[in-house]
């Protein structure tokens, strides 16, 4: 690890972590996906990211209607398999 290598918190777990091990997202008109270098963005885990309950409760919070929440668990999944 070198000495100064960020460290940031998974917006669901609230576990702190290397930022280069955490995937960046943002929101935008109840829509999520990858940050694109403007606006707000927050971190998710690998844990999380393969945790349901925890996908379950970020929709919420982010108030996603069934089929965005639904695009938003598939954009998760496709980010397993790819890595």
């Amino acid at each position: 690890m070198r000495k100064n290598e960020p460290i940031r918190m998974c917006i669901a777990c609230r576990e702190r972590e290397l930022q280069s091990k955490l995937i960046r997202l943002q929101q935008d008109n109840h829509k999520i996906f990858p940050y694109t270098g403007q606006g707000r963005s927050f971190y998710v885990c690998d844990a999380c990211r393969n945790d349901e309950k925890k996908i379950k409760g970020l929709t919420k919070r982010f108030r996603l209607s069934v089929e965005e929440s639904e695009q938003f668990v598939k954009y998760l999944k496709e980010l397993n398999k790819n890595g």
